[in-house]
């Protein structure tokens, strides 16, 4: 024998994913191992929610000390060792000044999470709203030997190497 039981409150949250539309200009500098890029990222609320903040990740900061969940994930498998704390290692994202429709947005680093960022926006997205956020960005390419974004001379291997809307 079987049942059918309509319970409304048991069916799942209707599905929406946000659109998140890039333009990026960047340019590698393979003496200094750099980018230098400008970003503009449109992003479009398909949530049923107003969202009063962003979240960006800035995965190049996971490189930048020893103090990051990378380098803890490093050390909890090789143990521990001197890592980031030889320039050629380090990596991070920098020159970063976020604006939200052409003006300036306050943002800020997640208590000890340096790979992800806050922006606060001056208006707050409604559903179905778009917002334009751009920035500059400097990127420090670390030697590659701990992960997925890095370089042996100047052969490259980048990823998550620019600001990006999180989950």
């Amino acid at each position: 024998m079987v049942f059918f039981l309509s319970l409304p409150d048991a069916q799942a949250q209707d599905y929406f994913q946000q659109d998140v539309n890039y333009r990026i200009d960047v340019t590698l500098n393979d003496k200094l191992h750099e980018l230098n890029g400008f970003e503009s990222v449109e992003y479009i609320n398909n949530s049923p929610d107003t969202l009063g903040f962003l979240y960006f990740h800035l995965w190049p900061n996971a490189y930048s000390d020893n103090n990051t969940a990378l380098a803890r994930q490093v050390f909890s498998m090789r143990g521990r060792q001197k890592l980031f704390r030889d320039h050629e290692l380090r990596g991070y994202i920098d020159s970063l000044s976020f604006e939200a429709n052409g003006n300036q947005v306050q943002w800020h680093l997640l208590p000890e999470s340096p790979d992800i960022c806050m922006l606060t926006l001056n208006n707050p997205l409604q559903p179905g709203d778009t917002v334009l956020i751009t920035t500059p960005f400097h990127v420090k390419i670390p030697k590659g030997v701990t992960s997925r974004l890095g370089h042996i001379g100047e052969s490259y291997q980048i990823t998550q190497w620019y600001p990006k809307p999180a989950v």
